[in-house]
C-alpha cells in the first residue's frame, strides 16, 4: 500500500464515530435548520434554488457524495434515479429513517475514494455540500480523478469546499482551528493535506485555486468558481462539468 493510500485509509477511518444519527440538517429538519444557518450567512434555500432545482428532472441520475442522512438528496426526488454515497453506513446516519425506501434510491456505503460503486457513464448530476471541506487535498484529488469516467458527457457538478479567503466568521474559524489541534490560523490553513487524526472530522482549506487546478488536471470544464456567491458567506460552491465530448 502506498503512503497516499495509507493516509486516505486513516482519513476514512477517522470518520467512523462521527455523525451518528445524521447531520444537524437531517436531524433538525430543513425549515428549522434553514433559519439557524441564515444566522451565520448560509441560505440553504438559495443553494437549492441555484444548484439543485434547475438541474433535476425525471430523466437524470443524480449523485450526492457524502449524503449522510439524505437531507439534500430529498430535495432531488424528481430525478429518475438517486444515488447517495457515504463512508458511514446507512444505519449509522439514519438514512432510511429520513429517505423513503423507493426502488429509484440507492445508498452505497463506501470504504475508499475509488467511486467503484458507480457504473461508468451513468451519472448526469453531482452535488456535495459540507463534505469535501472534511476531505484532504489528496482525498479530493482521488475523488475527482475517479469520478470522471462515472459521469455522462455534459454532467453538471456542484461541490462545496473550504476556502480560507471566504471563511471569515471568527467563531467558526476558531472552532475549526482548535478542533484540529492548532492555535495559529495560518498554520492550520496551510495544513490542507495533513494528518486526519489531529481532529476527527477536521476541515481542510486547500481553497478554490487548488481545487480548480485539479479540475484542469483531470479534464473537467470549470463553469463558476463560486456559483453561490453571497448566499453562502463561508464557503464557495464550485460548478463544473464533464465536457460534452473529448473532441
Amino acid at each position: 500500500m502506498s503512503n497516499v493510500a495509507e493516509k486516505l485509509e486513516k482519513e476514512i477511518n477517522s470518520f467512523q464515530s462521527l455523525w451518528r444519527g445524521g447531520t444537524t440538517l437531517s436531524r433538525q429538519g430543513w425549515d428549522s435548520c434553514a433559519n439557524d444557518r441564515l444566522r451565520v450567512g448560509i441560505d440553504i434555500n438559495k443553494i437549492y434554488e441555484i444548484c439543485i432545482q434547475p438541474y433535476i428532472n425525471n430523466e437524470i441520475t443524480a449523485l450526492e457524495i457524502g449524503t449522510n442522512g439524505g437531507a439534500w438528496l430529498k430535495k432531488m426526488m424528481e430525478a429518475k434515479a438517486l444515488i447517495g454515497t457515504d463512508v458511514l453506513s446507512a444505519e449509522h446516519v439514519g438514512f432510511w429513517n429520513n429517505v423513503p425506501p423507493l426502488d429509484k434510491i440507492a445508498y452505497h456505503h463506501v470504504s475508499d475514494f475509488s467511486c467503484d460503486c458507480l457504473e461508468e457513464g451513468s451519472v448526469d448530476y453531482v452535488f456535495s455540500y459540507d463534505v469535501f471541506c472534511h476531505i484532504s487535498y489528496s482525498g479530493t484529488e482521488q475523488y475527482l480523478k475517479n469520478l470522471y469516467d462515472k459521469l455522462k458527457p455534459g454532467a453538471n457538478c456542484f461541490i462545496m469546499i473550504a476556502d480560507a479567503d471566504k471563511y471569515q466568521h471568527y467563531g467558526n474559524k476558531y472552532k475549526c482551528m482548535t478542533a484540529s489541534g492548532y492555535s495559529d490560523w495560518e498554520t492550520f490553513v496551510n495544513d490542507f493535506d495533513g494528518d486526519p487524526t489531529r481532529g476527527r472530522g477536521r476541515w481542510y482549506f486547500y481553497g478554490t485555486e487548488r481545487f480548480c487546478e485539479l479540475l484542469e488536471k483531470y479534464n473537467y470544464t470549470l463553469i463558476d468558481k463560486d456559483v453561490i456567491g453571497g448566499y453562502d458567506r463561508l464557503s464557495p460552491i464550485i460548478h463544473f462539468k464533464k465536457p460534452e465530448s473529448n473532441g
